[in-house]
């Protein structure tokens, strides 16, 4: 294998890290915020420098407030999750024998993941447009949700990579049985 392939596989190795690393954090942001101005409503205000609009949902209306950051944390953890099945995937990656039972089940767990997050995503930004008749902006929560189409575009290729990648299995273990 030529030297370059490895240190573009390490690069996107780390990358990965890198970004699984930062989902995490931005999880765990949402999640310390929720949880303080569950505490401490008032405090909480504090606490969510650019969320005014949030605390402001949060007074308003906890329902809708409850809707909104549960789909928030949970659109931020499958983020995380599909980057941290990226890098097990490069953990578990055998070059001499690419096609492997795990590759392929990690394969179609961020497949089917992506997916999911860009559909919850939809579901998402059209619940918070729809909180607007309240008179609520929610701009600050749209970097969790205004990619949806990417996430259903790229969860629809990463599909068809992963039953591509079904398929080499089957043929890999057909060959190991004919030598």
């Amino acid at each position: 294998m030529k030297k370059t392939t490895n240190t573009l596989l390490w690069v996107i190795d780390m990358m990965s890290t890198v970004i699984f690393c930062a989902l995490c954090l931005q999880t765990g942001f949402l999640l310390i915020n929720l949880v303080y101005l569950l505490v401490d409503p008032q405090g909480g205000k504090d606490l969510l420098f650019e969320m005014d609009s949030l605390t402001q949902l949060y007074t308003l209306n906890k329902f809708h407030f409850s809707i909104l950051i549960f789909l928030a944390l949970t659109i931020s953890v499958m983020k995380a999750l599909a980057f941290y099945f990226t890098m097990k995937i490069f953990s578990t990656l055998n070059l001499v024998k690419p096609f492997s039972t795990e590759i392929a089940s990690l394969i179609s767990k961020i497949s089917y993941l992506i997916l999911t997050l860009g559909s919850l995503g939809t579901v998402a930004l059209r619940y918070s447009e729809s909180l607007e008749f309240i008179g609520v902006n929610l701009n600050e929560l749209q970097p969790f949700w205004d990619d949806n189409a990417a996430y259903l575009l790229m969860g629809s290729i990463v599909f068809v990579i992963a039953q591509v990648f079904k398929k080499g299995l089957e043929l890999q273990s057909e060959s190991d049985l004919t030598i």
